[in-house]
């Protein structure tokens, strides 16, 4: 059970791993159209929609809370259910005896760490209802994850906030990536940053250091979607070192990550991101953060190079030019011995024994 397959993100390609290796039935808010096709992503079972397909974020959130709420009494067929997201309202239609498990990729950030912040953008006159519906759904979430039997999480950093928060202990399964997806195929003339175009992914820093670097080029694949892509692309403005690609469908990405010299991904205080992961499954050595769930994935000066969590575009330049493409090509075989930590099967493997 998965809140909604919006988009070709991580966490829906996750989901849809762990049904595969289940042989489970899949259940969502909705399946849209921008996200994968499941059946030609090789699922079989039964797909079970709860409500109809919606973009607006708030609306959204409201009305599939109420579809999980009052439209799942269909899990009364299953003797183990996995949740995921934001659907573990539904976990009140399952019966006393099923197995619930659920996979927490973080505590809803808005009602936890970042209330403030959420609340800060919130016109004045909406506070007290965001202030009530944040109360509510507070209370409603805290008594549906002690529903559960069994609470996994993404990362050592993830479940640190579930026990803080939420006074539980949970188990770290880390999300895979399918290695015959990524591939080394070749080493262009470019280094490539993959994450969203939103504040938080701090893209802006690394165009920002780039244009300092006239003579290196660097490649941003965006979504059309991406809340910073006005803001980026005029920051790359006359500067011809730094392209921007769009790839519908994700076609053509595991090419890209292949032929580059390396990743740049410097979020701030990630849950868990599979970026990292899938540049060292295609050989290719990250410029990262020295920042939480990072430091659980990559081996510095050996997978990567680390920045100060704190991080300067100087920094940012600094470690581009020791990332030299033969230093890259002497990071290969570390790369590849690292990003088999993360396999599809090892991940399954302990899916398996975990629901066992």
């Amino acid at each position: 059970m998965h809140d909604t397959f919006l988009y070709k993100w991580w966490w829906e390609r996750l989901i849809l791993m762990m049904a595969k290796a289940l042989n489970a039935d899949l259940a969502s808010g909705f399946f849209s159209a921008w996200s994968f096709d499941l059946r030609k992503e090789w699922f079989k079972w039964e797909m079970i929609s709860v409500s109809s397909e919606i973009f607006k974020k708030w609306f959204r959130h409201i009305k599939l809370k109420w579809a999980f709420l009052f439209n799942t009494k269909f899990l009364k067929n299953y003797e183990t259910v996995i949740f995921s997201g934001d659907s573990i309202s539904s976990v009140r239609n399952c019966n006393v005896t099923s197995k619930k498990i659920y996979y927490c990729h973080t505590p809803p950030r808005y009602i936890y760490d970042l209330h403030d912040l959420y609340l800060k953008k919130v016109p004045f006159f909406i506070k007290p209802i965001f202030k009530l519906f944040c109360y509510v759904f507070k209370k409603s979430y805290e008594s549906d994850v002690r529903k559960m039997d069994l609470v996994l999480t993404n990362s050592i950093n993830t479940q640190k906030r579930i026990k803080k928060f939420l006074w539980i202990d949970s188990v770290v399964l880390y999300p895979p990536v399918n290695l015959k997806e990524f591939k080394y195929i070749s080493t262009k003339d470019y280094y490539l940053s993959f994450a969203r175009l939103s504040d938080a992914k701090r893209v802006d820093k690394i165009v920002e250091a780039f244009k300092l670097m006239p003579d290196k080029k660097l490649l941003v694949i965006y979504w059309e979607n991406d809340p910073q892509k006005s803001k980026i692309f005029s920051l790359a403005k006359w500067h011809s070192n730094i392209e921007f690609k769009t790839l519908p469908w994700n076609v053509g990405f595991t090419d890209y990550v292949g032929n580059c010299i390396a990743t740049i991904y410097i979020p701030i205080d990630e849950d868990f991101g599979m970026s990292p992961v899938e540049s060292m499954a295609a050989w290719k050595p990250v410029l990262w953060v020295n920042d939480w769930w990072l430091k659980e994935t990559i081996i510095d000066s050996k997978t990567g190079y680390l920045i100060n969590a704190d991080l300067k575009i100087e920094d940012i330049v600094e470690a581009v030019n020791k990332l030299t493409v033969e230093k890259c090509l002497d990071m290969k075989a570390d790369c590849k011995e690292r990003a088999n930590d993360f396999s599809l099967s090892k991940f399954e493997q302990k899916l398996k024994e975990i629901v066992k």
